[in-house]
């Protein structure tokens, strides 16, 4: 009996692990490049030549300041990708230069970010081959200065 009940708790623990791996998911899904928004490339290109950034949405978004009102600027990246470069994210007030591609999801447009500058380092932010973003794997290259 104790064997059974050994096993049994190892199968489940096998069977919890297995679906928390696969909810944290592998960088494939929503946000991706492979989710709702997997054509980045295949949008309209954009470019703001320092612009100044308003508000910080979100830890994956910003509002920037442009000649055609205020954007919103989507995939920045998360904190840990930028730490790992070791430079700072923008904030409120900095003028920074973003470079992406304008893109249709449900009926909005987004501007999703594939390189952001600020003061003389610029941050690259997707692979402009495939448009999927550079935080889910680390290459060389990914900051200029």
């Amino acid at each position: 009996m104790k064997k059974i009940l050994t096993g049994s708790m190892i199968v489940l623990m096998v069977l919890f692990l297995s679906a928390g791996l696969g909810l944290a998911g592998n960088g494939n899904g929503v946000g991706g490049g492979t989710g709702p928004i997997n054509n980045i490339l295949l949008g309209e290109p954009f470019d703001y030549l320092e612009v100044e950034v308003m508000d910080i949405v979100s830890s994956g978004a910003f509002v920037v300041d442009t000649a055609d009102g205020e954007i919103t600027i989507y995939g920045i990246g998360p904190d840990r990708y930028w730490e790992s470069l070791e430079v700072y994210k923008p904030i409120e007030t900095e003028i920074i230069s973003v470079i992406g591609y304008v893109v249709v999801y449900d009926g909005d447009e987004r501007h999703i970010a594939t390189s952001i500058t600020v003061g003389d380092v610029t941050v690259k932010l997707r692979d402009l081959e495939t448009g999927l973003p550079l935080w889910r794997g680390q290459k060389k290259g990914q900051v200029q200065e």
